[in-house]
């Protein structure tokens, strides 16, 4: 059954995935965004899916908000006007990097995700209503998250459009730093899709997919 999202060239639909209602995606134009993508994500019914942590809407529910939050490129400039405004400072985006992001080395990787308190949990989540201070401008990773299951293509696309903004992020990182940490090498972070883009629906998915992703994301 598909989901109520009229001309998205992103078409989600809900799938039964190991006994469980979850759902399947495809993508039916080559100009797919990003924000496409998002879009019909969140055009989803939480009610006509299995939610292990929650039944119907999310709210009340912070289990999305502990772990890694990883975050692209775009994120940071979302979260940036979110801070203006929760704040009424204009934090630059190196300020950003700073203050609220969590940059990890290791080897030759880099990790940058949202910080976190000490219960591992967002920093921007409020501690007693267990509601996101900034949730119009939340992160990719939050918006296009459902505690359900998803199939191989499904979860492969959001992990791909994750990994190569994130990827971004870390270049312009590695751009700031006069050193670079030992092991790291700026050749291996070229630009991405993401590159001098402001917004998701900037970001083509058919340039973020690999081709064999492409192909069963397009059937």
């Amino acid at each position: 059954m598909l989901a109520r999202q009229g001309q998205n060239p992103v078409q989600v639909r809900y799938w039964q995935v190991n006994g469980r209602r979850g759902y399947d995606l495809r993508i039916v134009s080559p100009e797919a965004s990003v924000a496409d993508y998002i879009t019909a994500v969140e055009g989803l019914d939480p009610a006509l899916l299995y939610r292990p942590y929650t039944n119907g809407p999310c709210p009340g529910c912070d289990h999305c908000c502990g772990g890694r939050l990883p975050l692209t490129s775009i994120d940071l400039q979302v979260l940036q006007q979110g801070l203006e405004e929760l704040t009424g400072k204009r934090f630059s985006l190196p300020e950003m990097l700073e203050e609220y992001c969590q940059v990890h080395v290791k080897g030759r990787a880099v990790d940058i995700t949202l910080r976190t308190d000490a219960e591992g949990y967002c920093i921007f989540l409020e501690p007693y209503r267990r509601r996101c201070r900034l949730y119009k401008y939340r992160p990719l990773i939050c918006r296009t998250y459902f505690c359900c299951p998803l199939t191989r293509r499904a979860r492969i696309l959001r992990e791909t459009i994750v990994n190569r903004g994130e990827d971004e992020l870390v270049r312009y990182w590695l751009s700031l730093q006069l050193a670079v940490p030992p092991g790291v090498h700026r050749h291996d972070w070229p630009p991405t899709p993401f590159a001098g883009c402001l917004s998701y629906a900037e970001v083509p998915l058919k340039l973020l997919c690999p081709p064999e992703l492409w192909r069963q994301l397009r059937q």
